[in-house]
């Protein structure tokens, strides 16, 4: 009796779990699911045409690549295209209306604000039209063609389908890897100047020979890769004049690659609006771009020069002789066990500012050129410098001197830096100068400061107590060196 029991439970519990599986969750989920006004593939779609009743939009798929066949035929913005076929996918009808009037002014669907057609391949969707907003509820009108009903989508679904060819134009200006650049050209505003790659390290050809700076050099190429056009002014400009760019401020020239391929950017004039017209060598479209452009492009040579003070590996560096003006010197030494060691100071080295202080001599890099092949030291304070530091490389040999100066200029100090016998003279921030500005003892662990507890004496004369009772009964205080009545 009890097994048979059992068997109908289990029965009843498999039939109840057949139940919620094949029933209630696929209803669930038919539920849960929005209701959108199509149903298909963001990349299934092919074509796409926003017809907004006196112009159209007409954007096509070629593989992995979309491009405005009109109203002219142009690259597309890969990323605004797809969000705005993504949109048109997951457009989800928040209610249908009933008891919707046939008169469709009320709506704005008299005359959509656009009227949207999809192709998947070679299959048209219906199209569907989106009017005006709701008074209230942040709601939109849209009707499909083949069905009369008026349904509400969001109010941001309208703004998403108002698109401007500038909007769906790629804006991408110039296109490039930083690798394949082996030669970068300047000119305009007066300079004349280039830069060669080699082996991964970047120098100034022209106007004369020079280390550059690699970062400086990289941040200029990352400037005019990420070059976008804030609007097309002109995809046939008759006269470039009228844009600045017949006698462009500035001339940009990439050689590319082993075949040396040419890329050129022209910078023109400002609009009023502060934006530049830029134009790509060889091609007729005049693009607007943001004035910061011109502010990171327009370098010169001192820009572009390496002001590095000591161009040798941290690591390396196995001894720094620090002297300073006063008189004082100390030596860091780096022992075998990587350990430092100090010359000219008792004490045990403090690692933590031994190891600060190389990092920031290493650091080192001058703001600005005050001097090339300088003749005479004193006008930068060199002659004396504040700090001499020389620093000893692999095997104890010579890398090199860092001397630091000072110097007044238009009322307000100034600190210059060189490497002894080199032909530069930098301009160097004052903060760095601090960093390194240290005295022997600076370079000395100092030992933990003593913490007083309750109970504790603390740095005052010994005070000792008499057993005996004072006349007044209290104790008597004895304070050696005090005479007594």
């Amino acid at each position: 009796m009890r097994f048979r029991t059992t068997i109908l439970l289990i029965l009843m519990l498999a039939g109840l779990g057949a139940y919620v599986y094949f029933v209630e969750f696929p209803k669930a989920e038919q539920e849960a699911k929005k209701k959108t006004l199509f149903e298909f593939k963001a990349d299934d779609a092919t074509q796409v045409t926003l017809d907004y009743g006196d112009h159209k939009t007409v954007l096509k798929k070629s593989g992995n690549d979309w491009r405005i066949t009109e109203p002219i035929d142009v690259a597309a913005d890969a990323t605004t295209v797809k969000n705005l076929v993504n949109a048109i996918a997951e457009c989800e009808v928040k209610r249908d209306l009933k008891d919707a009037s046939t008169d469709l002014s009320l709506y704005g669907l008299d005359k959509p604000f656009v009227t949207v057609t999809v192709k998947l391949g070679d299959k048209d969707l219906p199209a569907f039209m989106v009017g005006k907003n709701t008074p209230v509820g942040f709601s939109t009108y849209v009707q499909r063609a083949d069905d009369k009903k008026i349904q509400l989508a969001a109010s941001a679904f309208r703004s998403g389908m108002d698109k401007k060819v500038k909007d769906l134009r790629d804006k991408t200006i110039i296109d490039f890897v930083d690798a394949d650049v082996q030669q970068v050209e300047v000119s305009g505003g007066g300079k004349q100047l280039q830069l060669a790659q080699k082996d991964d390290k970047w120098s100034i050809a022209q106007p004369g020979a020079y280390a550059a700076d690699g970062s400086t050099v990289r941040s200029f190429l990352s400037t005019l890769r990420s070059m976008r056009a804030t609007d097309f002014p002109d995809d046939r400009p008759s006269d470039l004049g009228t844009y600045g760019l017949d006698n462009p401020q500035l001339k940009i020239t990439l050689h590319l690659g082993k075949d040396n391929a040419e890329k050129t950017i022209l910078i023109g004039k400002e609009n009023d609006k502060k934006e530049l017209f830029v134009q790509r060598g060889g091609q007729p479209t005049v693009y607007t771009v943001s004035d910061w452009v011109f502010r990171d492009l327009n370098k010169s040579v001192a820009d572009f020069r390496d002001k590095t003070l000591l161009a040798l590996d941290r690591d390396k560096i196995s001894a720094v002789e620090v002297k300073r003006k006063d008189g004082s010197h100390v030596k860091l030494l780096r022992a075998a066990n990587k350990q430092w060691q100090l010359e000219g100071v008792e004490g045990k080295p403090a690692e933590t500012v031994i190891t600060q202080y190389v990092t920031d001599l290493h650091d080192l890099k001058g703001y600005e050129i005050a001097a090339d092949q300088p003749t005479n030291l004193s006008p930068f304070g060199l002659d004396q410098p504040l700090l001499t530091l020389a620093v000893s490389g692999d095997d104890n040999k010579p890398a090199g001197t860092v001397l630091i100066g000072s110097r007044e200029s238009d009322g307000k100090k100034e600190y210059t830096a060189m490497i002894e016998g080199g032909p530069t003279v930098f301009l160097v921030r004052d903060y760095l100068v601090t960093r390194l500005d240290k005295q022997p003892k600076d370079f000395v662990e100092k030992p933990p400061t003593p913490t007083v507890g309750p109970g504790t004496p603390g740095p005052t004369a010994a005070i000792t107590e008499d057993e005996g009772e004072g006349e007044e009964g209290g104790d008597e205080v004895n304070i050696p060196g005090a005479e007594q009545d």
